[in-house]
């Protein structure tokens, strides 16, 4: 049982240069090709928790896999499995040959001084240089811009290797894999489908359909048997005592068929129901029409500077900031919100406007405190709300700081939905979400009446929002207007 190679474990930054070190990469290096790993009746668990069971798998040689499925599933036990940093409890992880080359990529990653686009785009630049059999790649597009997506979505169609990706871009799964491969919530197992995400979400819709059909016809079956098994036994025994032998022989076989039917209905799994995440977002009350007014604002960061700016925001503005990664979108946001000082210029806050702020970084529960305090109102209220939001009684009284990027987003969004507020200021919100909860934000921003100033490169999400402004900081040094 375990990792079945022979292969030595190093620092996958080897011969980069000293301003991208140290990036916490593993590798297994060799130079023997083609390649395949395979996962044989693999359980595994995190302590009392099991992650899956059984589960099966194979990485063939030129494979193009794209991992999904709700937070928590384990998406990135699996790629760690594949990259030999995690060994099953039961089952086998197979290399052919045994000291293929495996480039891992982790979600959670430091920056080395750079941006978080640089140093993405760095760390993904010498992990394919490397040229390694299998990649396994966890949100491999967090932080990129649409030049990154680009690039990286080149590099994916054309590495030699074998790619398993986790990611909850469903453009960048349509274009860069060839089979999806579902951990399904609730069932500690996996599930493969071919095709990208489209394909793959309308073959499971259509299975899901399928499955809740065959299931609510056998379970009418079964009640319309157990009820005339119920008469059935009901006129034996009102008749037996009276009837002749004959007539009670005939009933007593009634109920023999009437039991052999019902052990012939098929017994049918009932259709797992997940947690969905509900969010809804409404104003607690109408502003003005000026939202947020920046004259001749300028802002510094470390080494960089933006402005000056003039800028003004109106009441039902659905407001997208675009620009490459590094041109100031997140800096012109935290103007927006007041979170910076000015170094020059005025800003101004609209009658009534109330702001909500989602930043990049999801600092606002980054603290040492449980959850719930930091979440701040009375206590019951304040469970109930999160619990919502898929954040119960265990996560509630954990330190904040120690909740997942993607639990800290949806804290942060019930934040948001319980203050009312009227303008959004939004910095890449579907970062560390997942599709499902993904796409019930996309439903709860397109009924948003209020206010809406937005940092997205999720390109299925731009489609939905349909913007009445665009900012491309990327024409610069024209002022935004």
């Amino acid at each position: 049982m375990g990792y079945d190679s022979s292969g030595a474990t190093a620092p996958f930054y080897e011969g980069l240069a000293d301003d991208t070190k140290p990036f916490p990469f593993l590798v297994r290096r060799s130079l023997v090709h083609p390649s395949s790993i395979t996962l044989a009746d693999v359980t595994v668990s995190h302590g009392a928790d099991e992650v899956f069971s059984g589960v099966s798998l194979t990485v063939g040689a030129g494979s193009r896999i794209g991992v999904v499925g709700p937070n928590g599933v384990g998406k990135s036990t699996l790629l760690r499995l594949l990259a030999g940093l995690e060994e099953p409890e039961r089952g086998r992880v197979r290399l052919s040959p045994p000291g293929l080359s495996v480039g891992y990529l982790p979600q959670e990653r430091d920056g080395a001084n750079l941006s978080g686009g640089e140093a993405a785009r760095a760390r993904l630049a010498a992990l394919f240089r490397a040229d390694h059999d299998v990649y396994c790649l966890d949100e491999p597009t967090n932080d990129l811009d649409f030049a990154g997506l680009d690039w990286l979505e080149r590099m994916v169609q054309g590495a030699r290797g074998s790619v398993v990706l986790v990611s909850h871009d469903r453009e960048f799964l349509d274009r860069t894999v060839d089979r999806i491969v579902e951990l399904e919530e609730g069932r500690n197992r996996l599930r493969e489908w071919p095709g990208g995400w489209s394909e793959y979400e309308a073959a499971r819709s259509r299975a899901r359909d399928a499955q809740n059909r065959r299931f609510e016809a056998a379970d009418e079956r079964r009640r319309e048997i157990e009820s005339l098994l119920r008469a059935r036994r009901g006129q034996a025994r009102a008749h037996g005592r009276w009837a002749d032998r004959r007539g009670t022989q005939a009933l007593k076989s009634k109920v023999r068929q009437a039991e052999r039917a019902l052990d012939r209905v098929e017994a049918l799994e009932k259709p797992f129901e997940p947690w969905e995440l509900h969010l809804e977002l409404e104003p607690a009350r109408r502003g003005g029409d000026l939202v947020i007014r920046l004259e001749g604002v300028v802002v510094q960061r470390g080494g960089f500077r933006l402005g000056p700016v003039d800028l003004d925001v109106h009441r039902g503005d659905r407001l997208v900031v675009a620009g490459r990664n590094g041109s100031g979108k997140s800096t012109l946001l935290a103007a927006l919100t007041g979170a910076i000082p000015l170094e020059a210029g005025r800003r101004q806050l609209g009658t009534g406007a109330v702001l909500g702020e989602l930043e990049q970084a999801r600092d606002r529960f980054a603290v040492d405190a449980p959850l719930l305090e930091a979440f701040g109102g009375p206590h019951q209220q304040a469970r109930t709300l999160l619990a919502k939001f898929g954040l119960g009684a265990d996560d509630v009284l954990r330190p904040a700081r120690t909740l997942s990027p993607g639990e800290r987003t949806r804290a942060q969004l019930a934040l948001l939905s319980e203050q009312g507020v009227n303008c959004l200021i939004l910095d890449e919100p579907t970062n560390h979400l997942d599709l499902p909860a993904i796409e019930e934000l996309e439903a709860a921003l397109a009924g948003y009446p209020g206010t809406i100033a937005l940092v997205t490169h999720d390109r299925r999400l731009l489609e939905t929002f349909a913007p009445t402004r665009t900012i491309d900081l990327d024409q610069w040094p024209d002022p935004p207007k």
